[in-house]
Parts: C-alpha cells; structure tokens; sequence
C-alpha cells in the first residue's frame, strides 16, 4: 500500500514566510522589511523530503484555504480578531510558486483544514494509506492519521475518538477561531464533563442552559468546531451538501435550523473574505 501525506500547505507558506523575512536599518530611524524567496522555496522543500521522509511516503498533495469561509457567514467574529494583523510580506508569491511547482488544492469557501479532512475521510477502501501533516490540534476531530510536525506525534484517531474530541472543543470554544464555548469551561473541564456524563450531545446542551445559553449557541459553536467530512461534500460541484447536526437530532429539530443551513449549502457566490489590514476602508 503507498502512502499519501496530506499537507497544510497554509502553515507551510506562513512559517517558510517568516523563516525568509527581516528587518533591515539602513540609517539610525529608517528601517525596511524584506524576504529572501529563495530561503523560503529552500525550507519549503527541506521540510517537503523531511515529511516524506520520516512517513515512509511515496507523494502528497498540499491544500491552501480559500479567500472565502463558510464560517464567516454563519459567524461574522470567526477569526475576525486576525483581520488586523499583518501577513509576512513573501506570504502570496510563496502560494503561488507552491501552486505552480507542485500544484495545490483548494475548495471555493473551505480552509486548507476542510480540504485535508475531506480527503482523508474519502473512499474507505482505497488502496493508498493517507496522513494528514499539519499543527493544528483541530484535526483530532477527524477520523485520520495525524502527524503533528511540530511535536513530532503521529496520531491514529477512531471515529468514536474524533466524535469526543469535537463536542469538547464545542464545549470549550476557540478563542484564537473567535468562537468562545461555555463560560469557565476550558479544556480540561470539558474533557471531565464528557467522562462523567457521557460524550453526548445532552452533556454539551446542559452545560449550555446552565450558563444561559441556547441550543442555537452550542449549535453555532459546533458548527465553528467541526470540520467537513466527505459525505457533507459535493465533491463535483465543490459546494457542501449539508451540516453537521447531533445524531439524537429527529426531522423536527434538523428542519428547525434548517434556515442556518441553507446559508452556506449550494451556491454561495457572496465574498466572504476578510479586508487585509492595507486595503482601504469602505463605508
């Protein structure tokens, strides 16, 4: 069986970034920043064989995000808090020396994330074995292999594992995503609250309606949480077919936030992306 590595080309790009950028003082109070592409293609490719490498594989496919989030429809403060925040300078010519060198994937209104979980979730019964390579702890929500380049664990979650770590992450929100869970419940007491009273959708609505919150909010939170698996896409149409909804969810409780649904399934042709901090203000 052969095995294919599954790349986050988004961490690539922003580490090999910064990796290639300075800051230069030309004079006492003028200063520059500039990138070495070069170094940043160098390290690029270093880490590419390292991967290889070290997974015994035998080639990969690397994925870059979308300008446009799904998220961001449904929740306008998903990763809004980065909006502010200044890109290396080298960030768009290494996407596109990637895209052109290697060639990337990407899904109109998905994150590199969605991407990598889709593929590795696809077509059980292939013959090549697939490892999702990234950092990003998220993808312990998805049934995979999961090697974690910067620890250096390889990870091989169950369904039953993923499911759990899914409503823990509901449970205790993502700050840095801009989504925040239940009040006073981080990861740990979460993890606890689903040992005690069962990884189930129940514990994570209790815990809501105790801290004053509705089932839309910890649906909205799941939602921000989870990340798309290959039956939730349309793979030829590159559009999601649906969300993800609780298991214990009769036709009733689907139809109810079926309006929240829509808005993202089919077609979604409205620009979701997010203003660059140069671009100019519009009113």
């Amino acid at each position: 069986m052969t095995t294919t590595l599954l790349i986050d080309a988004d961490v690539l790009a922003y580490q090999s970034a910064f990796t290639a950028q300075a800051n230069i003082q030309w004079k006492e109070d003028l200063w520059t920043v500039h990138t070495d592409l070069a170094l940043a293609k160098t390290w690029i490719v270093d880490r590419l064989e390292t991967f290889k490498k070290r997974m015994k594989a035998d080639d990969f496919i690397l994925a870059i995000s979308d300008k446009n989030n799904f998220r961001r429809k449904l929740n306008s403060e998903y990763k809004a808090n980065r909006r502010s925040k200044f890109a290396p300078i080298g960030l768009d010519p290494i996407r596109a020396w990637l895209a052109e060198e290697y060639g990337t994937v990407i899904y109109p209104n998905l994150e590199a994330d969605d991407v990598l979980a889709i593929l590795a979730t696809e077509r059980p019964n292939r013959k090549d074995k697939r490892i999702i390579v990234s950092i990003d702890k998220d993808f312990k929500s998805v049934p995979c292999a999961f090697y974690d380049f910067n620890r250096g664990e390889l990870h091989e979650t169950t369904e039953e594992e993923a499911d759990r770590y899914h409503l823990m992450q509901t449970l205790a929100g993502d700050p840095v995503d801009g989504y925040k869970g239940v009040p006073g419940i981080g990861v740990k007491s979460a993890g606890k609250l689903l040992d005690i009273y069962g990884a189930t959708w129940d514990t994570v609505l209790n815990a809501y309606k105790k801290a004053q919150l509705t089932e839309q909010d910890a649906l909205m939170n799941a939602w921000m949480a989870y990340l798309i698996r290959k039956d939730e896409y349309n793979n030829k149409q590159k559009q999601i077919k649906y969300l993800w909804m609780p298991s214990c969810f009769d036709e009733k409780q689907k139809r109810k936030y079926s309006h929240l649904i829509h808005q993202v399934t089919g077609n979604l042709d409205e620009d979701l992306s997010r203003q660059k901090p140069f671009d100019p203000i519009s009113f």
